[in-house]
């Protein structure tokens, strides 16, 4: 019978191992970083610029700009953005021999895809968190509560 401390640490330590490689790999791509920030900040201008003279909401308050209307949408664009990149992350790590590698290691798959998707989910959140941090641009401040519930969130949603 396997002891279960030891069993979940052959689960944990490596998908720990290769959530720390991906958030670390993204640091040190500044071309990511830089896309990262800037897309995100380009969709919302221009679009919300754009599309703003013709929006209307169809209940509630006129006052809203589509500039803060869009802003929840862009947050969303920055997760989804993370998980295409995050997916790309595992091709680059195929065609350059280190998935191979991984693979051969005495590490279950489960681990593997684990850790994966725990960076992917990490930068997701973190992107989404100082996309936040803009939000007095669009006319809002959240509190400090929602933004301790909005960061589960937004990692929850990097998990899907």
């Amino acid at each position: 019978m396997s002891d279960p401390i030891v069993s979940r640490s052959h689960l944990w330590l490596p998908a720990a191992s290769l959530w720390k490689r991906e958030v670390v790999r993204f640091l040190r791509q500044r071309n990511r970083i830089i896309g990262a920030l800037a897309t995100p900040l380009v969709f919302w201008f221009l679009i919300g610029s754009g599309l703003g003279p013709s929006f209307r909401l169809p209940s509630g308050p006129q006052d809203i700009s589509y500039i803060e209307y869009f802003f929840a949408g862009t947050i969303i664009l920055i997760m989804l953005f993370t998980a295409i990149f995050s997916t790309i992350s595992v091709i680059e790590d195929r065609r350059e021999g280190f998935l191979q590698s991984v693979l051969a290691a005495p590490v279950s798959p489960g681990a593997i895809v684990l850790g994966k998707l725990l960076g992917g989910a990490t930068l997701a959140a973190l992107q989404a968190l100082l996309f936040l941090v803009l939000s007095p641009i669009a006319g809002f401040v959240p509190s400090p509560l929602a933004v301790a519930v909005l960061v589960p969130v937004f990692f929850l949603v990097g998990l899907g």
